[in-house]
Order: C-alpha cells, then structure tokens, then sequence
C-alpha cells in the first residue's frame, strides 16, 4: 500500500509545477494589458458645443443636455441662438515637472 502512494507522488510535483505555470502567464497577460491601458492615459478628449446665431458662431465647452437643434438662447434682433454642432478634441495632457 505505501509502494502505491509513491508511484504517484511525482504527479503532484508535475501537477504543481503545471498550476504554477498557468499563474505565470496568467500574471503575464494582465501586466501586458496594464502596460497597454497606460499608454492610452496621456490622452484626453474634450467635448465642444458649436454654437451660431446670424453669421455669429461661437464654440463652448459641453453642458449635459446639449444636443444638436437646442435653442439656448436670444442673441438680438430676434433671432435664436441654437446649437448646430457636437464634437470632441484630443487635448495633450500637461505634464509638470
């Protein structure tokens, strides 16, 4: 009986050695994909708000409700302002130091 558990004491060095494979690489791809994300990180996009009124056309920052066709206001002589476009820049991120 003790003959038989020593037959099969390498399997469980073999199935360790394999577990601590699957950790490895495992640990490997997610250091990979952290690595990925972080050069995505000096990137960051602003949203814009166009507006016009008449021949005037002013560009503003994005305000949550902001859609295209939305009067936002009077601008003289009656006629409306009204918001004609939406879109996003990248801006460089500053670094100090």
């Amino acid at each position: 009986m003790v003959t038989d558990n020593l037959r099969f004491e390498w399997l469980q060095s073999l199935l360790l050695l394999i577990i601590l494979g699957a950790l490895l690489l495992l640990l490997l791809r997610q250091t990979m994909e952290l690595s990925r994300m972080r050069s995505y990180t000096g990137k960051i996009t602003k949203v814009f708000t166009i507006e016009a009124c008449g021949d005037k056309i002013e560009k503003r920052e994005f305000r949550e409700g902001d859609y295209v066709g939305l009067v936002t206001g009077e601008c003289g002589e009656g006629l409306q302002k009204r918001i004609i476009g939406i879109y996003s820049e990248e801006v460089q991120e500053s670094k100090s130091g």
